[in-house]
């Protein structure tokens, strides 16, 4: 079973084929038809839709663009769908109809989507380390944007713009796949964290069916696989986010969630999805050896977490004390700044930590 819109990245390219516009009001509707006839096109109109045959979209949207007669609102409230030459129209079609106003702003971010175009992800690593013996036990796989005058578009950036122009799916799919592929090149042999955004992905079985394939290909272990849930505390339905851990989890991946004491990410939270590991937040870690009560949250989160047989990973440690902290407390894993920053060749040997 195989989704039609999963292999599609909605991207603006020179191409020719057919733009269909809509806008249910009609003077917006009006100048529309207009506008495209004043730059030289011949729309073709049928009810609420507008037609325009071209031999460039890029183009097309370009000269858009430059009308300031198109406020934003009105760029917003016109929805666009572009079919290149060969194309049909069917349903998954409909999964790239945009605002004009957000193809604008692709057009305008030519670096966020060569990006896409042309895969350019990277992977950095950042060690986890296991407690009491302080050995690398494995590396977070995290995604950077590489632009095309070599410099980094930040993940916050990246996931920020995709997130706003429905491009988030797209980006988490190549993100998993170039963190295995990445891991593979570097041959890593010890556990692997890759980390998905879990509002991108609708059915497992077909939106995770790439990230499958890769594993497969790539001939990891599943059992040293980690797929790691970003932003647990901003997941609102559970039941899906349940969903797709037992998916990974029947496939022999094993689950963790981050951020776990952020936000409103309850012990209920942790107890409905039953992950592998758990990554108690950073904010939570910050100063613990000084704070009797982010010591009780750690404490409560670790008991819960003993009790069901779920590993505790304190993340963001940047001190010594934070550190003998947590190894008082018998965390399994730590990570952070303390022990190694991310890179992008991973670090194979700790240094000496005083």
């Amino acid at each position: 079973m195989t989704c039609k819109r999963c292999g599609i990245v909605p991207t603006i390219s020179i191409k020719s084929g057919k733009a269909l516009f809509n806008s249910a009001v009609d003077p917006l509707h009006d100048k529309l038809v207009s506008v495209l006839k004043d730059e030289g096109y011949d729309p073709q109109a049928s009810g609420d839709v507008v037609t325009v045959e071209t031999d460039n979209f890029q183009q097309l949207v370009s000269s858009l663009s430059r009308r300031s007669d198109i406020a934003d609102v009105e760029a917003e409230g016109i929805s666009l769908l572009f079919l290149e030459t060969g194309q049909q129209l069917d349903f998954s079609a409909f999964s790239r109809t945009k605002s004009l106003k957000k193809w604008l702003f692709l057009l305008n971010n030519k670096e966020f989507i060569d990006i896409f175009e042309k895969n350019t992800i990277t992977t950095h690593f950042q060690p986890i380390v296991s407690l009491p013996d302080m050995e690398i036990a494995g590396y977070e796989c995290l995604s950077r944007g590489v632009k095309s005058d070599g410099s980094l578009m930040s993940p916050d950036l990246l996931f920020k713009l995709a997130t706003e122009n429905d491009l988030l799916f797209f980006l988490d799919r190549l993100c998993r796949e170039n963190a295995l592929k990445s891991a593979a090149v570097k041959k890593i042999s010890t556990d692997v964290y890759i980390n998905f955004v879990p509002t991108s992905v609708y059915v497992p079985e077909t939106c995770l069916q790439s990230t499958m394939h890769w594993a497969k290909q790539l001939e990891y272990d599943p059992s040293r696989v980690v797929f790691e849930v970003v932003e647990t505390h901003k997941v609102e339905d559970l039941p899906h986010l349940r969903l797709i851990l037992d998916f990974y989890r029947n496939k022999g991946f094993r689950t963790a969630l981050d951020d776990i004491g952020s936000g409103y990410t309850n012990l209920s939270t942790l107890a409905a999805l039953g992950a592998d590991i758990i990554k108690i937040d950073m904010e939570i870690i910050r100063g613990i050896d000084k704070d009797p009560v982010k010591q009780s949250i750690f404490r409560a989160m670790s008991q819960i977490a003993f009790d069901n047989g779920i590993k505790v990973l304190a993340e963001g440690i940047e001190t010594i004390e934070e550190l003998d902290y947590v190894k008082q407390q018998k965390a399994n894993l730590v990570q952070g700044y303390l022990l190694a920053k991310p890179s992008a060749e991973p670090v194979r040997r700790l240094g000496v930590i005083n």
